[in-house]
């Protein structure tokens, strides 16, 4: 019986443990999923060879929902009545100080509610529960960006008081310039510009880094409102960091356009530029460089959430940083590099290659040869003729009026059919495809019906109606290498009946069918007929000879 109570012992040890760590769990962060919208890394900052240890992970919406008692005051100082958003002080005081605040207040904090019996974190002692690099949570918070409807809420916002009075909007409590000769910020109407325009991702020349500023003024601003009983903005991590969060702040669909002195048409030429500011040009247009190009700024502010996304460095052209031959503002980075890039959304072409991608667009572009820049057709932008600009304007009036009239011309083209070479009429209403007939019968290709959605996608696109201007560039998306859309080759022509690829990487005839079809499909979104589901597209001999 002795013995059998003390093989006994170990297995109640075990199971008393388990029932109190379930009962009474100590350390918060053991419940924690391991993508977290909270996660915040502590690094005090100072010479990196002096740190002896990782930095601390530190789960804020945890805490502040485990201290709702006293808020942002548990850890957080007022400057102002204004929660400076540093732990436990205002200002930073060096490593050595700064460690001992940190140990001192934390796990002093955590001490004290473990006497309690309550849920608290490591002990002074368990140095490596805070300070690990292998515990398994990630951060899973997203950027939240200021767009424009979030903008316009916080630009006609009641409870928002500008800084100066009798102004109709709110611009004033939030966008200033910094005066270097007086040391101080001003608002300056008509010159409001993003924030991370001088506020960066770190400390710069005693600038706040962007995280700084916009957690401590809008946090600030949201808890005031709040401790006040207005309507306000949230004041924990996941209501700005959770992606379905996110996703679910309402939107003002018609926000109004952002005011700020922009022009509606740009006339964009570098050269163009040059020449009016040299007095020693000639009136006539230079033969060594391409077209200028019409930019309807005002189209592509409304396809846009906010400026941010084209003028990442300033609301200055992008010839002020991007030259023609770079410059340090630029990292080098030259005009016509920052314009062609295809990897980068902020380009020109870049950005429209993103759109590509969507549902309207992908069926073709998915799978069409990617044109090189040498095949380009550059006068799709560069639209500007040497004839219009003979004599060289000589003011920004001028720039704008050419401008503005080929945007308009463009406008008005759009969809009327000008680029059209093939009638409707002459389109065939079936085709079928029926040259690998066997064990199936001939597909039944409804071509004239399924040409007519596509045109119609096109022309509710202003992207896609710019660039397909004419029924043959749309016939190229399946005919693609057709000199004459209107009499295509057959596909066999080019695709041989044999079921392995050409040594050039084409696939035999049917490989070819089936993945323009159904890739197609795939591409743009539609279920059926599935890829599987032969006898949706073709009938089995057997069972039609019976």
């Amino acid at each position: 019986m002795t013995n059998i109570v003390s093989a006994a012992r170990p297995r109640l040890i075990f199971f008393a443990l388990a029932i109190s760590l379930c009962l009474f769990p100590r350390h918060a962060a053991a419940a924690q999923s391991p993508d977290m919208f909270d996660l915040i890394h502590i690094r005090i900052a100072d010479d990196a060879a002096r740190h002896e240890m990782p930095a601390a992970r530190f789960l804020h919406d945890k805490h502040t929902k485990t201290l709702t008692d006293q808020n942002c005051s548990a850890c957080h100082l007022k400057e102002k009545d204004r929660f400076v958003f540093k732990f436990q002080r205002l200002k930073d005081g060096g490593l050595d100080g700064d460690k001992r605040l940190y140990h001192e207040k934390c796990a002093g904090c955590h001490e004290e509610r473990g006497k309690k019996g309550l849920a608290s974190g490591p002990f002074t002692s368990e140095c490596r529960l805070c300070h690990s690099q292998t515990s398994g949570i990630q951060s899973a918070a997203q950027p939240v960006a200021m767009d424009k409807s979030l903008h316009y809420r916080h630009e006609i916002s009641a409870a928002i008081h500008p800084e100066k009075a009798g102004e109709k909007t709110n611009c004033s409590a939030c966008h200033h310039e910094y005066d270097k000769a007086i040391d101080k910020t001003l608002y300056v109407k008509g010159k409001e510009s993003a924030c991370r325009y001088c506020h960066k991702a770190a400390l710069a020349d005693k600038t706040r880094s962007f995280q700084t500023v916009a957690h401590e003024s809008c946090l600030n601003c949201h808890y005031l409102l709040h401790s006040t009983k207005q309507k306000a903005g949230p004041t924990d991590c996941e209501a700005c960091h959770d992606a379905n969060r996110l996703a679910g702040i309402a939107k003002v669909e018609d926000a109004p356009r952002i005011k700020r002195n922009q022009p509606d048409s740009v006339l964009m030429s570098l050269w163009l530029k040059d020449a009016q500011l040299s007095q020693k040009a000639s009136k006539k247009p230079s033969k060594q460089f391409v077209n200028p190009v019409a930019f309807n700024h005002k189209l592509h502010e409304a396809k846009s959430e906010h400026c941010y996304i084209c003028h990442h460095a300033s609301l200055e052209t992008c010839g002020a940083c991007h030259t023609r031959l770079g410059s340090d503002q630029s990292q080098l980075t030259r005009l016509d590099q920052a314009m062609h890039s295809g990897g980068n959304t902020r380009s020109c072409v870049g950005c429209h290659q993103k759109q590509m991608a969507s549902k309207d667009c992908a069926g073709c572009h998915s799978q069409m040869v990617k044109a090189g820049f040498a095949g380009a057709d550059c006068t799709e932008c560069h639209s500007i003729g040497k004839n219009q600009i003979d004599p060289i304007p000589v003011d920004k009036a001028a720039w704008t009026q050419i401008a503005e009239k080929d945007v308009h011309l463009r406008t008005e083209q759009r969809g009327s059919g000008a680029g059209d070479q093939i009638k409707t009429s002459e389109i065939p209403e079936e085709v079928t495809i029926d040259v690998l007939s066997d064990q199936y019968e001939g597909a039944k290709f409804p071509h004239r019906k399924i040409v007519t959605i596509l045109s119609e996608r096109i022309q509710k696109n202003e992207l896609a109606g710019h660039f397909h201007d004419g029924m043959p560039t749309l016939c190229n998306g399946c005919h693609h290498h057709s000199l004459d859309p209107a009499a295509p080759p057959k596909c066999a022509s080019c695709h041989g009946i044999a079921p392995e690829p050409e040594l050039d990487g084409r696939p035999g005839l049917k490989g070819a069918y089936h993945g323009q079809c159904i890739t197609c499909h795939q591409r743009m979104g539609i279920p059926t007929p599935a890829a599987t589901d032969c006898n949706a597209c073709h009938k089995n001999r057997t069972q039609s000879a019976r």
